[in-house]
Protein backbone atom coordinates (compact mmCIF):
# COMPACT_ATOMS: atom_id res chain seq x y z
CA UNK A 1 0.00 0.00 0.00
CA UNK A 2 1.36 3.09 -0.83
CA UNK A 3 0.81 5.66 2.64
CA UNK A 4 0.54 2.82 5.23
CA UNK A 5 4.22 4.12 6.54
CA UNK A 6 2.64 7.81 7.06
CA UNK A 7 -0.58 6.28 7.80
CA UNK A 8 1.55 4.35 10.63
CA UNK A 9 3.63 6.84 11.71
CA UNK A 10 1.07 9.25 12.76
CA UNK A 11 -1.14 7.13 14.10
CA UNK A 12 1.26 5.39 16.26
CA UNK A 13 2.42 8.38 17.78
CA UNK A 14 -1.45 9.14 19.29
CA UNK A 15 -2.28 6.19 20.15
CA UNK A 16 -5.53 6.95 22.30
CA UNK A 17 -6.46 9.61 19.69
CA UNK A 18 -9.05 9.78 17.45
CA UNK A 19 -8.48 10.81 13.44
CA UNK A 20 -10.28 12.14 11.32
CA UNK A 21 -9.92 11.32 7.79
CA UNK A 22 -8.83 15.12 6.47
CA UNK A 23 -6.32 15.24 8.86
CA UNK A 24 -4.79 12.30 7.74
CA UNK A 25 -4.79 13.29 4.02
CA UNK A 26 -3.32 16.50 5.63
CA UNK A 27 -0.20 14.82 7.21
CA UNK A 28 -0.28 12.32 4.30
CA UNK A 29 0.21 14.93 1.99
CA UNK A 30 3.21 16.28 3.77
CA UNK A 31 2.79 19.69 3.73
CA UNK A 32 2.55 20.27 0.04
CA UNK A 33 0.40 22.53 -1.76
CA UNK A 34 -2.06 19.89 -3.61
CA UNK A 35 -4.51 21.17 -6.77
CA UNK A 36 -8.77 19.19 -6.32
CA UNK A 37 -6.84 16.02 -8.31
CA UNK A 38 -4.21 15.69 -6.01
CA UNK A 39 -5.58 15.89 -2.80
CA UNK A 40 -8.65 13.32 -4.00
CA UNK A 41 -5.83 10.94 -5.32
CA UNK A 42 -4.26 11.14 -1.73
CA UNK A 43 -7.70 10.71 -0.10
CA UNK A 44 -8.45 7.25 -2.11
CA UNK A 45 -5.16 6.02 -1.31
CA UNK A 46 -5.38 6.97 2.33
CA UNK A 47 -9.07 5.48 2.61
CA UNK A 48 -7.93 2.32 0.62
CA UNK A 49 -4.52 2.09 2.87
CA UNK A 50 -7.14 3.10 5.87
CA UNK A 51 -9.49 -0.36 5.28
CA UNK A 52 -6.53 -2.41 5.15
CA UNK A 53 -5.46 -1.94 8.00
CA UNK A 54 -9.18 -1.96 9.62
CA UNK A 55 -9.74 -5.61 7.84
CA UNK A 56 -6.06 -6.38 9.34
CA UNK A 57 -6.63 -5.00 13.25
CA UNK A 58 -4.72 -2.63 13.37
CA UNK A 59 -6.75 0.35 13.53
CA UNK A 60 -10.33 1.06 14.88
CA UNK A 61 -12.82 2.90 12.78
CA UNK A 62 -15.68 4.34 14.40
CA UNK A 63 -18.48 5.08 11.86
CA UNK A 64 -19.82 8.45 11.42
CA UNK A 65 -22.94 9.73 13.72
CA UNK A 66 -24.80 11.77 11.42
CA UNK A 67 -26.22 10.57 7.58
CA UNK A 68 -25.60 14.12 5.96
CA UNK A 69 -22.19 15.85 6.99
CA UNK A 70 -20.89 13.42 9.33
CA UNK A 71 -17.19 11.89 9.52
CA UNK A 72 -15.77 8.57 10.81
CA UNK A 73 -12.91 8.09 13.27
CA UNK A 74 -9.83 6.43 12.92
CA UNK A 75 -7.96 5.19 16.01
CA UNK A 76 -4.69 3.45 16.09
CA UNK A 77 -5.29 -0.05 17.90
CA UNK A 78 -2.76 -0.02 21.25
Amino acid sequence: MKYVAEITDLMAAFPGRDFKMAEIVRYVAGGRKLDRRGTEAVRRSTRNALHTMQETGVILVRPPTALRGGFALYRWRA
